[in-house]
């Protein structure tokens, strides 16, 4: 297996002065940590049931390196969020160049996607591989600054980095923090990017820019009591249900129920419904990317984990709502009561 080391030169030499810390519980997806003359670690991997896995067996991560310079694991899981949302918004299976993501909120770790030699590569790969991310950071409970390779069939296809990537070329998508103006009652945020981006979301929203579309959007938020949740399991579900959501094009309507696939014993569950709407505006899953990254915020503005409800509004016509809970506070059924 080929492993590249798509770090920044002048970075690497800083990798190897301040060493490496080695997980002795790796995620059985991504591959033992590199050791510093190059060579994977000897390392066990668990063996786990993937039967209810979003991400194909083929896709594999290594990681290749981890410095000790920490960061908090909701900084981790807000960046993340955001990352994932903005490559959500594109075609599933096309590809996108070297990016950076940031929040207002979070400057670090800032998120980096990296290509290989042919310059791109794939959004799927890129979304499977911040989800197995976060998963592997919990898995050996070390939040600090990070590198993985992407591989598929055991090559080489990108990379993902989480900290302080010195490329000044790379484009940078900066989110504008919306944890300042939330309210448990009235949620209605922008959770603008400020990008140059375009989508076509139908013929009502005659293709336009994505902060201009983000902005018709307002979602009510509400703690609804029932289970509370491990901050773990409630970070976990979101990220699937962006790897889900992205799959459709952004333009999908949905005329009834959805949520992400998963079993009964997945701990965090999400559904929503759409409403009877015989004109648009129409649930799609745009708005669900939206509504779910600004769930992500309130939740962690808050810091309370627990059942939460959302309604869903463009141009104040509500289109759909939702529910994000414990498999064991709320049925599907639920969601047409919000």
């Amino acid at each position: 297996m080929r492993i590249a080391k798509l770090w920044p030169v002048n970075l690497w030499f800083t990798y190897i002065e301040l060493g490496y810390t080695n997980p002795t519980q790796p995620n059985n997806r991504i591959l033992p940590i590199l050791s510093p003359n190059g060579a994977a670690a000897n390392l066990s991997l668990p063996s786990t049931n993937l039967s209810n896995d979003p991400v194909p067996a083929e896709f594999t991560m290594t990681c290749d390196l981890i410095l000790p310079i920490p960061f908090t694991e909701e900084a981790a899981f807000i960046n993340i969020v955001h990352a994932m949302k903005e490559i959500a918004h594109g075609d599933f299976h096309g590809v996108m160049r070297d990016v950076k993501f940031r929040t207002d909120r979070y400057p670090e770790p800032v998120v980096w996607v990296q290509t290989t030699s042919v310059g791109t590569v794939k959004r799927k790969y890129v979304l499977w591989g911040l989800y197995e991310t976060l998963k592997y950071l919990y898995s050996i409970l070390n939040f600090a600054h990070s590198h993985f390779t992407l591989l598929w069939d055991d090559e080489e296809v990108g990379g993902i980095g989480l900290g302080s990537p010195r490329a000044d070329h790379v484009a940078d998508y900066r989110t504008i923090d919306t944890t300042s103006h939330q309210n448990e009652d009235n949620q209605s945020l922008a959770g603008r990017d400020i990008t140059n981006k375009t989508t076509t979301l139908g013929p009502e929203t005659q293709n336009p820019n994505l902060t201009d579309l983000a902005s018709r959007l307002s979602v009510v938020f509400g703690y609804r009591g029932g289970r509370p949740m491990d901050k773990e399991d409630m970070f976990i579900g979101i990220l699937r249900v962006f790897v889900s959501a992205a799959i459709p094009p952004s333009n999908q309507r949905i005329r009834f129920n959805w949520g992400p696939s998963d079993t009964a014993d997945t701990p965090c569950k999400f559904t929503i419904a759409s409403t009877i709407q015989t004109e648009p505006p129409f649930l799609q899953f745009y708005w669900v990317v939206e509504a779910v990254a600004r769930a992500a915020d309130y939740l962690v503005a808050k810091d309370r984990y627990q059942l939460l409800s959302m309604v869903l509004k463009v141009d104040d016509v509500k289109i759909g709502g939702a529910l994000l809970f414990h498999r064991q506070s709320a049925s599907r059924e639920d969601v047409t009561s919000v």
